[in-house]
């Protein structure tokens, strides 16, 4: 039988087809061949003639939908509508053209169901394509490799656009999902995202088992332990449920909670937040920003203000007062100077975005004689007093300090504020005592002296020695004997320099004007320093005026 050159060509074609596909796409989703045996594996996606022009001879019509495209206060990257080899993927992966409408055929009816390759004409929730991916895109975001060393298997096109055969070659599922490498431990997506901290992190390190989780896409990864599933333990590449920094959630704490709620994670930090104060990170959503500035964005907090998925360590031994703890590494703050800093070196650093200058404070329930909502100020270098949280404290004589601790002692602002005794987890999480204290610190006038209505101070201030009067000559008879509690002399954080002088307010002294009132003879409410452990006040409180009265502490 004689053959035309047509026919002969259009033979080896198919022929090329049931060769070739074995080796890649037979039976695989891409092999829509009767029975999947890859004897019309080809056909679909290519002919070998009238293809449409400028395509590797491509054979699907095309889908003429306009797309939502995938944007962030983070992307450096010029996103547009797709181009190139990614609008030949979603002419079926969009779901509006038939899997089987060809350019040579007839229109199609199979659509492709609804489901996880279903993208949608909405790609505002899939990771970005067809954007350069350049040297100078490497050069504005420092967590983006040079495109010099992506390996061969990460294909850009001729244009140098990243597009969705960069990390699926839809010729070859060997790896699964057909995904260009393995993606065990985030081998695909490290290839182009360089995060700082990423590779000691707990979350690129951890054994523990994800099949218990919460959140149904992780447990359906394939991978056994969070350090397999890597940055698929938060982030998803295609219909994610937080479109914006492609995370599996719309609310922001659930992508940490499902895993930290004892199921995954050891500590169960949802209990955390059900208690009497606390971060509440369940009350905000959709304001917190990566790209926010400090002291101007809306009153809010997320885990991810205190940390960094991507650098966060745990249990790396102890570090000192106030450098900044493992647990918060990498995680952006504020200088005691005011400035905004990208790595906070210092816990207090990270507290003073919130509560440094904002306009937006937490107020105390004590009305001071001085009022001061920025705790920056109140911890500022200078001022009459303060406790020793951003430096060594301001009083060189401070004989009640339980051993260990001296006048050159810095503190954490974790160690005032902090999950309590009944809590499993450290940190400032949430507490069953108000303003996230991690001890009682009874502030109610009339209140009877014990180690557990003051604990909070005596963690730090030895009882005996207060009630020895070691360090003023009175404390036993305000604070025991007339029921006086600390809070109504002294002010925990400080008295901003600002407001107060060493003259007036040295040892922490702010007095709340609810219980102590100005003196009736003078008409002064007033601490007067007059030296080392000496000095004398105008006041009248609990019905005893001081007109003034003086203190000596005698020695011992």
């Amino acid at each position: 039988m004689k053959m035309n050159l047509c026919t002969c060509i259009g033979a080896l074609a198919v022929c090329l087809c049931v060769s070739m596909a074995p080796a890649g796409v037979s039976g695989t989703a891409h092999d829509f061949s009767p029975g999947g045996d890859g004897s019309m594996a080809c056909q679909f996606c290519h002919t070998p003639h009238k293809a449409l022009a400028g395509t590797p001879l491509w054979n699907h019509k095309l889908s003429d939908r306009t797309y939502e495209i995938y944007w962030s206060t983070s992307l450096d990257a010029e996103v547009g509508q797709p181009t190139g080899s990614s609008k030949l993927c979603l002419s079926c992966h969009d779901g509006t053209v038939a899997l089987d409408a060809t350019v040579t055929g007839k229109p199609g009816s199979a659509f492709m169901r609804p489901g996880a390759a279903n993208l949608g004409t909405d790609l505002s929730d899939d990771h970005p394509v067809s954007f350069v991916y350049s040297a100078e895109l490497a050069g504005k975001d420092p967590q983006i490799r040079h495109p010099d060393t992506l390996p061969q298997e990460f294909r850009l096109d001729r244009f140098g656009e990243m597009q969705c055969v960069t990390c699926h070659d839809p010729h070859d599922n060997s790896f699964g999902h057909f995904l260009v490498t393995l993606n065990v431990g985030s081998q695909l997506c490290i290839t182009c995202h360089d995060l700082a901290g990423w590779t000691d992190s707990i979350h690129a390190t951890s054994t523990a088992g994800v099949q218990q989780a919460a959140d149904p896409y992780l447990t359906g990864t394939g991978h056994r332990s969070v350090a397999d599933n890597g940055c698929l333990s938060c982030h998803r590449p295609h219909s994610a449920g937080g479109a914006e920094r492609l995370l599996h959630f719309a609310e922001e704490e659930k992508n940490c909670l499902s895993c930290h709620n004892g199921l995954v994670a050891r500590k169960n930090m949802v209990d955390e937040f059900d208690r009497t104060s606390g971060h509440f990170v369940k009350d905000y959503q959709g304001v917190h920003d990566i790209k926010e500035l400090a002291g101007g964005a809306e009153a809010h907090v997320e885990c991810v203000d205190c940390h960094n998925p991507h650098a966060v360590k745990v249990g790396a031994g102890a570090t000192r007062a106030p450098f900044i703890q493992e647990a918060m590494r990498a995680v952006s703050g504020v200088t005691s100077e005011g400035s905004p800093i990208d790595n906070a070196a210092y816990e207090y650093e990270v507290c003073f975005k919130c509560h440094g200058n904002n306009p937006v404070e937490i107020m105390g329930t004590i009305s001071r004689q001085i009022t001061q909502t920025s705790t920056l100020l109140e911890f500022e270098r200078g001022n009459p007093s303060y406790h020793p949280v951003v430096t060594q404290g301001a009083n060189p004589n401070v004989p009640s300090l339980v051993p260990g601790m001296d006048e050159s002692t810095i503190i954490y602002c974790t160690d005032c504020h902090s999950a309590d005794a009944s809590s499993q987890v450290k940190g400032p999480h949430g507490s069953r005592f108000p303003f996230l204290l991690a001890y009682q610190y009874e502030t109610d006038d009339n209140t009877q002296e014990s180690p557990y209505a003051y604990e909070l101070c005596y963690r730090c201030h030895d009882r005996q020695s207060i009630l020895n009067d070691e360090s003023f000559s009175r404390h036993k008879k305000h604070i025991q004997d007339q029921k006086t509690p600390c809070s109504v002399c002294h002010d925990p954080h400080g008295i901003s320099r600002t407001q107060g002088t060493a003259v007036n307010h040295s040892n922490l002294i702010n007095f709340d004007a609810n219980v102590v009132f100005a003196d009736p003879d003078t008409g002064r409410l007033e601490f007067e320093d007059l030296g080392v452990f000496r000095g004398r006040c105008y006041l009248e409180c609990h019905g005893e005026k001081h007109s003034p009265e003086e203190y000596r502490r005698e020695a011992y």
